[in-house]
């Protein structure tokens, strides 16, 4: 029963459940615009989209 309830409560806005933009773990949010698990999931997504932005400027030039 639980693990059919479990993709509806992922897809469902008002859910407590979310899945974590950067580990793809799913977890439940302590406040409702968290999209991370962790700080550190948080950081490591933004160091990894930060280096992404900055290799594509290289390329540029």
């Amino acid at each position: 029963m639980v693990q059919m309830c479990f993709p509806f409560m992922l897809t469902d806005k008002d859910s407590d459940m979310h899945m974590c933009k950067h580990c793809k773990k799913a977890f439940v949010a302590r406040r409702k615009g968290n999209e991370f698990c962790s700080q550190k999931c948080k950081n490591q997504f933004n160091v990894y989209k930060s280096k992404e932005k900055k290799k594509g400027n290289k390329s540029d030039d």
